[in-house]
């Protein structure tokens, strides 16, 4: 005879304890579904009781919606399904109900005091009977919501499974196009090309730097995790065929400590941010510029920036710089695989460029 155990809405316990008025307020919080489930789970008990009963339908019915309602405005009063114990609080509530229902029906119904003394015997029949029934209903209640939180927070974990599933499907596919993008392909083997009849030893050096290149991102293209190192490898091969086609309009620099190597990291993050740095801050500069990758451990955590002299983030390419696909999917991927453990940051630099950086938490090497 317990109200839908369902608050409708969050609990407020976390942030404070609510006023006495709050709380009895609560009580009257249920679905008009509810309310009439309730009602037709007293109305059963009702006629149960009523085949053993000579007077009319209506005693019986009045005396167990009383009780039922009653004890189902305590039961939400309470809200065991917030509570760590919620046994202990439901049977208090139950109890509670069951003894402000008699009361009620006494009142009620205007039974004298001589004619409650005198029925004593089946006055605590009913209050027994509607205590059991009310426990009995309430915790039918309370399973059933903590079978639905559970199907919930399945569901839930289910859909983080599914969008994590989602979004490495999504780098993987990012993946293939960033690093054996057709475009960035042919631009190197036109390059190529023109290199073999102007400057062979040249064309031997970009031809032997896009080999690495492909060496060192075919192997990842199916991997869920890589190394720092590997990844580093990656980024030294694409910066070298870029310095090779951009000549002195690009240099770089690679710092990152041999103990950091082996560092897991999951794969296209580092060459995201290198590919940013050339395509929004190098390249569109007339004078080109120099790109700084580092490594480095603080506090427990794997932090990676890489740097640039480029364009920077001037306000009317801080848009395209700081939101592209390759950096969205980068706070997508961290958030996914990380939570609040990682942290990407792209702010600007003196005297001109931006620095992208990337934090994750160091984790054991075996």
């Amino acid at each position: 005879m317990a109200d839908s155990p369902i608050p409708a809405e969050p609990s407020t316990r976390a942030a404070g304890t609510p006023g006495f008025p709050v709380a009895l307020a609560k009580g009257f919080r249920a679905s008009w579904l509810t309310i009439a489930l309730i009602a037709a789970i007293n109305t059963g008990i009702a006629g149960v009781l009523w085949i053993e009963d000579p007077r009319p339908f209506w005693h019986p019915l009045l005396t167990v919606q009383i009780y039922g309602f009653l004890i189902a405005y305590c039961v939400n009063v309470a809200a065991p399904w917030d509570r760590a114990r919620p046994m202990g609080s439901l049977i208090a509530a139950v109890a509670i109900g069951t003894l402000a229902g008699v009361v009620a029906v006494v009142l009620v119904k205007g039974y004298s005091w001589s004619y409650v003394v005198e029925r004593w015997s089946n006055f605590a029949f009913n209050v027994f009977w509607a205590f059991v029934n009310g426990l009995f209903v309430s915790l039918f209640f309370l399973v059933k919501l903590a079978g639905a939180r559970a199907q919930a927070a399945l569901a839930r974990a289910e859909a983080d499974r599914h969008l994590l599933s989602k979004q490495a499907i999504e780098a993987e596919l990012k993946l293939m196009q960033a690093q054996v993008e057709p475009h960035f392909l042919f631009n190197t083997l036109a390059s190529v090309q023109f290199l073999t009849e102007t400057d062979p030893p040249a064309a031997n050096r970009l031809l032997g730097h896009l080999i690495a290149y492909l060496r060192a991102a075919l192997p990842q293209l199916r991997a869920s995790s890589t190394t720092l190192g590997k990844e580093v490898e990656l980024a030294r091969a694409y910066l070298n065929i870029l310095k090779t086609r951009m000549g002195d309009r690009l240099a770089f620099a690679i710092e990152v400590p041999d103990r950091l190597r082996e560092q897991p990291l999951p794969p296209n993050l580092l060459i995201s941010l290198v590919e940013n740095a050339i395509k929004h801050g190098i390249e569109p500069a007339a004078d080109g510029g120099a790109v700084r990758l580092t490594a480095r451990e603080s506090d427990g955590r794997l932090v990676v920036e890489v740097a640039d002299t480029g364009r920077g983030l001037a306000a009317a390419s801080a848009a395209s710089a700081g939101t592209g696909v390759g950096l969205a999917n980068v706070r997508e991927r961290l958030a996914a695989l990380y939570g609040a453990r990682a942290r990407f940051t792209l702010a600007p630099q003196e005297p001109r460029g931006a620095c992208a950086r990337l934090e994750i938490p160091i984790e054991p090497v075996n």
